[in-house]
């Protein structure tokens, strides 16, 4: 093939105009429509610093990390602990690590953002590539650029790569670079079909490594196209061509020595060339429900035995939940429902591929008999081979036993590659015809394609505030308030004086205490059902008389995972302090005066953002902060109870009073509690 042409100004403006509206739609659900480049996930950080914690151990010249570092992820194995997700990000993060350790814990965003520019150039690339196989050298039309710049918004900003900015931990950072770099990958192993030659072929072979080295399901599935598109080459032009079997050995070597790699390095962790032990995590270890999804299914949860559920979670038509509240659609109301009486391990809230990305979806569909049809065999070749390995990634997540939305992220490649071969060769025909028709076909192409967006974009913001909390999570109700407010519409269910949170809230419903002292989310999650939105902290006033004698009131009492007791301890020399005692280590804070006949306060509040409660007194400063989560002996976490105890006899006794005064009331419950439906 010949060397390609100078860009036109026409393919140059349709690439800027898809990519930069993805790259709007996709960094504002990353950046959680702030500036905040060294955010995480949660609060307190965890799992967004896992690659960090691999990236040091390797500078220390080890695979295995710190004992306890990863809690339930880490896999302890001959008294080592080892992270199961390949070491590619981590590997990243090195340059970085070696010069400053500022950023430790705090380079998720970028590393996410750097796998979305990949993707989008690897995309990119292949879009243009593809119709020069297709279509040969000529410059595309209007209609024909129009149509590749609406496809690039939608690959760019339309596929759950945009749900997942909005967590930007380990979990959803490995399908960034997952889908990067096995796009990537694809893209030079059409290229390398086309016309096989050291760079394509090393570009290749790095892309495999990496891809291997990210997400071994979507390693092997590049691994397994990378063998069998050489030897089609081999067999269509190879065997004839100078060189012939040197170019045949690249696609060898492209696919052999990451799949060497990748096995040496599972091999030496895990013992098996690709599985890791379940038995050995530490989640299976404290977690009743792992052990009987193992026991259940052989010692493994992997089978084709899962094919009933995870394709009816994964594609179906209806797998996406419509409500008559802003923002109008979310994920479905409940975990797919479990078929044929099998055993799974963990299920969530998913949507599917086929209702959240309809248009991506039709054209990979579309993609097949579009290159079948095609009278040149030759399209079939160089873009077929990417086609089915594209394919394959999703199989690794049909047949595991466990279903969550981040894990259509595997469909991506798939709906990349499909859409750019269905670009090419299904819609040229519906673009030539009359204005009119192109002008609808666009059109239509438009519309589902925002419609995607709206989808991923409201979904990713809404997850993060979910499983974030606090501040974001308060804004974002408060604007489904008021949008709700403004267009007369009754918002979402409101349960009022609440005393015991139920079980069977749907999601989205709000739930209120007495006073308006707390307000809940229900998350229709059935493993954190409630998340705690906002509360108002307890605030108690001692007033010391002049008779006070030593000893300690019981003031309040918390339950979580451990109750804790709060109590005022006094002197008979004025001085008190706080003392929060959890049967085991109790934390007293520093003694202070109180003049007799004034009062000191005790305050109990708890943020939502990092799930703690923390315990003050005034003067005195901080006690004692301990979690705010109850959880429960089936890893069902709930948010915790803070009881205040009244015993005036007691107070009578040690010379003091206790009163309940007013902490700073909530925001947002009174408001929705007034108008909510």
């Amino acid at each position: 093939m010949s060397r390609p042409a100078p860009l036109h100004p026409r393919v140059v403006a349709a690439t800027l105009a898809g990519c930069l509206t993805g790259a709007l739609v996709h960094l504002l659900v990353l950046l959680d429509l702030g500036w905040n480049p060294g955010r995480t996930a949660v609060g307190l950080g965890y799992a967004s610093n896992f690659f960090d914690l691999q990236a040091q151990a390797f500078l220390d010249g080890r695979l295995d990390l710190p004992a306890d570092s990863l809690g339930i992820e880490g896999f302890e194995i001959g008294g080592r602990t080892y992270m199961y997700f390949p070491p590619f990000p981590a590997l990243l993060r090195v340059p970085v690590m070696l010069v400053t350790h500022e950023f430790d814990g705090r380079l998720t965003v970028l590393s996410m953002a750097l796998a979305w520019l990949v993707t989008a150039v690897m995309a990119t690339k292949l879009l243009w590539f593809a119709r020069r196989v297709v279509r040969g050298d000529g410059v595309p039309d209007r209609r024909e650029a129009a149509a590749a710049a609406v496809l690039l918004a939608a690959l760019t900003g339309g596929t759950v790569l945009t749900f997942d900015a909005g967590l930007p931990w380990v979990y959803h950072e490995v399908y960034a670079w997952s889908v990067a770099t096995v796009v990537g990958a694809l893209y030079w192993l059409a290229r390398a079909a086309s016309s096989p030659d050291r760079r394509s072929l090393g570009w290749l072979g790095a892309f495999v490594l990496a891809a291997v080295m990210t997400r071994t399901t979507g390693g092997f599935a590049v691994i397994g196209a990378t063998v069998l598109a050489g030897a089609a080459w081999w067999l269509a032009e190879g065997r004839a061509r100078p060189h012939g079997r040197r170019l045949a050995g690249g696609f060898v070597a492209a696919a052999l020595v990451p799949l060497a790699l990748s096995v040496a390095l599972n091999q030496v962790k895990f013992g098996h060339p690709y599985l890791f032990p379940l038995a050995d995590q530490v989640w299976t270890g404290v977690n009743a429900h792992r052990r009987e999804a193992l026991a259940a299914n052989g010692g493994h949860i992997t089978g084709l035995q899962f094919l009933p559920t995870t394709l009816q979670a994964y594609l179906s038509p209806d797998g996406l939940r419509l409500t008559s509240w802003f923002p109008w659609f979310s994920l479905p109301e409940a975990p797919p429902v479990v078929r044929d009486g099998v055993v799974l391990d963990q299920t969530y809230r998913t949507a599917s591929v086929t209702a959240t990305a309809p248009l991506l979806l039709a054209l990979a569909v579309a993609a097949v008999p579009g290159l079948l049809l095609l009278r040149d065999r030759r399209p079939l070749r160089v873009l077929g081979v990417p086609l089915l390995g594209a394919a394959v990634v999703p199989g690794g997540i049909l047949a595991y036993g466990y279903v969550a939305n981040r894990y259509t992220s595997e469909f991506v490649p798939l709906l990349v590659v499909g859409a750019v071969v269905a670009l090419w060769t299904v819609l040229p025909p519906l673009l030539r015809r009359s204005r009119r028709r192109a002008g609808v076909v666009l059109g239509v192409l438009a519309a589902v394609t925002v419609w995607s967006t709206a989808v991923q974009a409201v979904s990713g913001l809404w997850s993060s505030a979910t499983v974030g909390r606090g501040e974001p999570l308060v804004r974002l109700l408060s604007l489904q308030h008021r949008v709700d407010d403004a267009l007369g519409l009754a918002g979402p269910p409101v349960l009022r004086d609440v005393t015991d949170l139920p079980d069977d809230a749907a999601p989205d419903t709000l739930a209120a205490t007495p006073g308006c002292d707390a307000l809940y989310l229900a998350t229709g999650d059935r493993y954190e059902p409630w998340v705690l939105v906002e509360s108002a902290p307890t605030v108690l006033r001692v007033t010391v008389h002049r008779d006070v004698r030593p000893g300690r009131i019981l003031l309040a009492t918390y339950t979580g995972s451990v109750q804790r007791q709060v109590y005022l301890q006094t002197r008979a020399d004025h001085t008190v302090r706080v003392v929060v005692d959890d049967g085991e280590t109790p934390r007293a804070g520093r003694w202070y005066g109180v003049y007799p006949e004034t009062s000191t306060t005790v305050g109990i509040g708890t943020d939502p953002h990092l799930s703690v409660v923390e315990v003050t007194s005034t003067p005195g400063g901080r006690v004692a902060v301990f979690p705010s989560q109850r959880l429960g002996d089936d890893w069902v976490i709930q948010p915790g109870r803070l009881a205040v105890v009244s015993d005036p006899q007691r107070a009578q006794e040690l010379g003091v009073t206790v009163t309940e005064g007013a902490g700073r009331p909530t925001r947002l419950c009174p408001r929705v509690v007034g108008t909510g439906g």
